[in-house]
């Protein structure tokens, strides 16, 4: 199967894309299971649920901000509070039956935890993120997952429509959540994709200027 566990809704704080255009398009292009992970937000991950996804697992998700980088927390249970520092939001993600994922770790500019990846806790890292600009970020990352044995996600980091499945997780089929995550922990994932064209994230990012508003119904 395949998955994209790393999708900005318009609950984020950089995205206007509606949870009922991501799902359909999930659907589309033949995503078996995606994660809404808004940015320290959680309610579009639940909003997404009551709408029709059929064929379609929906994983629990949230991108963390913690105070030395962004982990994306999967199958969590609850709110995990921002502003921890890795080891502390880590521990909050397990006890909420999560796994934690070092989102783009070497991409500095969009705060990855960088080299103090290898003392944490962490249950796998992205080794191709859509959203790099420089190859070496998802290179590096690559190499240290490979020699550390972190399981490695591919996830594209979608803030627009167009850009979901463009990197991506493959593993053995799922039937739940639950297998998802275990199959996660096991390592058996290996990750694909290619980068968001430039010309499109651009253009999103002018599309979107005045238009970013909260959400109260879907």
């Amino acid at each position: 199967m395949i998955i994209d566990t790393h999708i900005h809704s318009q609950y984020s704080k950089d995205s206007i894309t509606p949870l009922k255009d991501i799902i359909k398009y999930s659907q589309k292009i033949g995503l078996n299971a995606i994660a809404i992970t808004d940015h320290d937000e959680i309610e579009g991950t639940w909003a997404a649920r009551k709408l029709e996804h059929e064929g379609l697992i929906l994983i629990p998700g949230e991108e963390v901000s913690s105070t030395k980088g962004h982990i994306v927390a999967l199958g969590i249970t609850d709110y995990i509070k921002p502003l921890q520092t890795p080891a502390e939001t880590i521990d909050q993600i397990h006890d909420n039956a999560g796994i934690a994922i070092s989102a783009h770790p070497y991409c500095y500019y969009r705060s990855g935890l960088g080299d103090i990846v290898r003392q944490l806790d962490i249950d796998a890292m992205e080794t191709k993120n859509s959203r790099f600009i420089l190859g070496i970020s998802n290179y590096l990352a690559k190499q240290v997952s490979q020699k550390n044995k972190i399981p490695e996600i591919g996830a594209s980091d979608a803030h627009f429509i167009k850009g979901i499945g463009r990197c991506y997780t493959q593993l053995p089929d799922c039937d739940s959540v639950d297998e998802i995550l275990k199959n996660i922990k096991k390592g058996k994932t290996t990750a694909h994709g290619e980068r968001t064209p430039m010309n499109l994230i651009i253009k999103e990012v002018i599309r979107k200027k005045g238009r970013k508003t909260k959400p109260k119904t879907n």
